[in-house]
């Protein structure tokens, strides 16, 4: 199935389009928001570029047509670094990933956006308004887990009991919706960056 880029017509929305159809290698589409709604669930995943966000005579034009896109991989990229939590949250709720704001690199925006389209993740933690976010230790503990180390190299790192951090462990995975640590170790490395708080 193909993935499909939702962008402006103009240089900034191609060129986009050209970085990612020449680095990811999947089959791609691109229209401007607003159209292709009708056959949403034919795609693999959903890309939106929300520069528009930043404009505030188009913002709220552009939030009213992001609510009517629903598919489980909606991912949004090039968002505003300064955009209000209230309004990060909203979208949260409403089901899409806040991928990448508009300060990350090129690099790490391929890489996060290639990782996120092949992941085979639930997204239920993202479509569920009652997940809670996760604590600050819990955010470092699941750091450490990407670097594949055992309970025990976490727990000498962090300064903690094994037990501690076992215990913290069960709480990410419910709070994350994941069952195991490869699980929570490639949700980490799409979401950790967006959740910290």
């Amino acid at each position: 199935m193909p993935v499909l880029f939702f962008s402006n017509s103009g240089l900034q929305g191609d060129l986009l389009f050209s970085l990612f159809s020449q680095s990811i290698l999947l089959s791609w589409e691109k229209e401007s928001i607003g159209k292709q709604r009708h056959c949403l669930q034919h795609y693999e995943a959903i890309i939106i570029d929300c520069w528009k966000i930043g404009i505030p005579s188009q913002s709220q034009e552009f939030l009213s047509e992001l609510k009517k896109i629903k598919h489980p991989k909606s991912f949004l990229i090039n968002f505003p670094a300064d955009m209000p939590t209230s309004v990060m949250e909203r979208l949260r709720q409403s089901g899409f990933y806040l991928l990448c704001d508009s300060n990350t690199c090129q690099e790490n925006l391929i890489h996060k956006l290639n990782t996120a389209i092949h992941s085979c993740e639930s997204r239920q933690n993202h479509s569920n308004p009652n997940i809670r976010p996760l604590t600050r230790r819990e955010q470092e503990i699941l750091e450490q887990l990407t670097t594949g180390e055992p309970n025990s190299a976490i727990a000498t790192k962090l300064h903690l009991s094994e037990h501690t951090v076992k215990n913290h462990m069960y709480n990410i995975f419910r709070k994350i919706g994941v069952k195991n640590r490869i699980q929570a170790s490639n949700w980490a490395k799409i979401n950790l960056q967006e959740e910290k708080i």
